[in-house]
This record gives C-alpha cells, sequence and structure tokens, in this order.
C-alpha cells in the first residue's frame, strides 16, 4: 500500500507528506509517521529516490539565479512604489494622558 496516514507504524524508507511538500525519512525496520490521522503520506520507493534526488537538486541550481532576480525586481519595484515608507507609525497615548483630555 502507498498511502499512509499519520501515526501509522510503517516500514522504514521514504514518505512524501502531501500537505507540507515534506518529505520524511523512517529509519530501520519499522517506525511510526508523524503527525495526526489527517496527516496523508505517500510511500516513495527508494530506487525512485535515486533518480528524483539528483533531477530535484539539479532543478534546484538551475532556478535558484531566476528567484534571486525575481526577488531583486520585487524588492527595487517595491521601492520605486514607496510600499517601505520610512515614517513611524503614531505611538498609542499613554492612560493618564487620555483621561487628563476627557
Amino acid at each position: 500500500m502507498l498511502k499512509h496516514t499519520g501515526g501509522e507504524t510503517v516500514k522504514g524508507g521514504f514518505y512524501w507528506n502531501q500537505a507540507q511538500w515534506h518529505l520524511e525519512n523512517v529509519e530501520g525496520r519499522h517506525g511510526v509517521l508523524p503527525g495526526t490521522e489527517d496527516t496523508r503520506y505517500t510511500r516513495v520507493p527508494t530506487l525512485l529516490m535515486f533518480v528524483l534526488a539528483p533531477l530535484m537538486g539539479a532543478l534546484f541550481v538551475v532556478f535558484l539565479p531566476f528567484i534571486g532576480f525575481a526577488l531583486l525586481v520585487g524588492m527595487v519595484a517595491a521601492k520605486a512604489l514607496g510600499l517601505f515608507r520610512k515614517t513611524p507609525v503614531a505611538a498609542p497615548k499613554p492612560p493618564e494622558e487620555q483621561r487628563k483630555a476627557a
């Protein structure tokens, strides 16, 4: 069976958390998956991980510069549009001054 839930005792191996896009490693012959019954996992065969791990690393290396450029463009656009203002927010008056004013 490839589908599992949190708290379930499973064989050792790799399990993909579908909601958080996180890979859990269960070491040893058996182990318990973290999370509640609402947490869904899919078992990933070890041989498939030998293929996927280098591909995911290569994609990260290829797209990392694009992510940096996108962040840079976003910051420049935010500065140009004045989204980062240097004017401080007015602090509320202490209770004593509010009573005197009333």
